[in-house]
């Protein structure tokens, strides 16, 4: 940021900011997102000491108990993208009230959270420049410029990331190829269900194969979902670690010889394709087939489409007479299947008799067992962006954090209850601004209510609740527990029982 362009933001922070701005204030227009309903929200909504719990994972700097890392919070980066696109990286804070003031000073457009690294990120400058001095590399040389130091010693001083939750971005843009209801950023409750699977497919996976517990969902705010995984094991992941927990959760590829779109299916399916295909396939008969979803067996153009990648053509051409008999998606899907299932069955006995007299099984044997799979997963699938999840230094926005563009929050959602996650009843920034205006008017008489946290007497009130169900109060209990068992050991090293 330009030093003008930093004395021009506070000068008008300092004009207009004050510790309690009114509901009033911040309607001064009629939109879902407006600097005064921004100052609105980081001055009255905006749950500071929830997220400050979660992100500390019980490392309270003002806790002087052993064991506890003081300075954990501290290493944490934040970046904010505040007016006119203006990035700002390596923001850190000692704790809650620091943060706190920092956002309320800022007023970033859009917060991000990124790893804990080895000191605080707002010295970083300072942490490159001393190693460079001892090291005796590049500027004035240090004092021990003429002695060679071990490798150790630049890992202990260098400013590098050292732990992050294990991350997952889902973006609607990504399913645009099968999507005939709308493109880029726009979404629209036909496609939302591919969210909806991709948590129930991500979320199975990461509990029942990897054993996390600890599991965030949040909205993006506009049109995709961001998983946060916060168990220990997960956030100490090395970036080969967390590249293989993504590949896992990814489709095999294929190659330009495969006929259907994920060719890179191999028969027996691998376990965890099997459950995914059982969670996806009553959503792709429900929401993608006919003309409530996709359309992809709404019309003769789409299941023409559909049946070239068919790997047996005369099959094909049966069902295409079929599909006009019938009347409806599920029925055509129906009849697609069991004839498939048929084909397979025929197909694998008349191999079976090949191989007994001593030949060999064709290459295509298992094509049309598999074939009813690809087809589920080129549309259900969970499209994850690898990128964002193999880097320890990712950066992920915030929960929380308001998208500029639709005035929405972006709230966590309960993976137990995501079929009913509808995110154009999100509450935007407006919305919030009139239910704190409505709810002091009932309570006009009632001083405790009026009393309570601004964000209690709003629907955030069930969305922090569920960021400390899912994550906070479960991480404070362990944190709890393993000080207990830290205690008992060191009791019992030196015998105090």
């Amino acid at each position: 940021m330009t030093a003008a362009a930093e004395n021009k933001e506070n000068m008008e922070i300092a004009s207009s900011n004050t510790n309690k701005v009114s509901v009033a204030a911040a309607a001064i227009n009629d939109q879902e997102f407006s600097p005064e309903l921004l100052r609105f929200f980081y001055n009255r909504l905006f749950p500071y000491q929830p997220m400050f719990k979660w992100l500390s994972y019980g490392n309270d700097p003002d806790n002087d108990a052993a064991h506890i890392v003081r300075d954990y919070f501290a290493c944490r980066e934040f970046s904010f993208t505040i007016n006119d696109d203006i990035y700002i990286r390596y923001q850190s804070f000692r704790d809650a009230s620091e943060m706190e003031s920092a956002i309320q000073k800022k007023q970033p457009h859009k917060i991000d959270i990124g790893a804990v690294f080895t000191l605080p990120p707002k010295d970083h400058h300072t942490v490159k420049a001393e190693v460079r001095e001892e090291l005796g590399v590049g500027g004035k040389a240090g004092r021990h410029s003429d002695h060679i130091f071990p490798f150790a010693f630049l890992l202990r001083q260098a400013f590098k990331p050292v732990e992050r939750e294990l991350i997952f971005d889902i973006d609607m843009t990504d399913y645009d190829d099968i999507r005939s209801c709308c493109t880029g950023a726009k979404i629209c409750p036909k496609c939302w269900v591919f969210m909806t699977m991709a948590v129930k497919v991500v979320d199975t996976a990461l509990r029942e194969d990897f054993g996390f517990r600890y599991i965030l969902w949040v909205y993006s705010g506009r049109r995709g979902v961001h998983c946060w995984v916060c168990d220990p094991n997960a956030r100490a992941l090395s970036n080969d670690g967390r590249s293989a927990v993504v590949e896992y959760l990814s489709l095999p590829r294929g190659n330009e010889k495969s006929k259907g779109k994920n060719g890179g299916l191999s028969w027996p399916l691998h376990p965890s394709f099997t459950r995914a295909f059982d969670i996806l396939e009553p959503m792709f008969e429900s929401g993608v087939l006919g003309e409530a979803g996709q359309g992809v067996l709404d019309s003769e153009n789409s299941w023409d489409t559909l049946l070239d990648t068919l790997p047996d053509e005369d099959l094909a051409n049966r069902l295409r007479r079929e599909m006009r008999r019938l009347t409806n998606a599920q029925d055509r899907w129906l009849e697609i299947k069991s004839q498939v299932r048929a084909a397979s069955s025929a197909h694998a006995s008349g191999n079976a008799r090949r191989q007994s007299r001593g030949g060999r099984a064709g290459n295509g044997l298992f094509a049309l067992d598999l074939w009813k799979y690809e087809v589920v997963f080129q549309y259900c699938y969970p499209r994850l962006d690898v990128n964002v999840s193999k880097g320890t230094n990712h950066l992920l926005k915030s929960p929380f954090a308001v998208h500029p563009k639709t005035g929405r929050v972006c709230v966590p959602i309960d993976p137990e209850d995501v079929d009913n996650f509808d995110p154009f009843r999100v509450p935007t920034l407006k919305a919030l601004a009139a239910q704190i205006d409505a709810f002091d008017a009932q309570n006009a008489q009632n001083a405790s209510a009026k009393a309570l946290p601004d964000y209690k007497k709003t629907e955030l009130k069930s969305a922090v609740e569920l960021l400390e169900r899912c994550v906070v109060d479960p991480v404070a209990l362990a944190t709890k527990r393993r000080l207990k068992l830290e205690r008992e050991k060191e009791a019992a090293m030196i015998g105090d029982f």
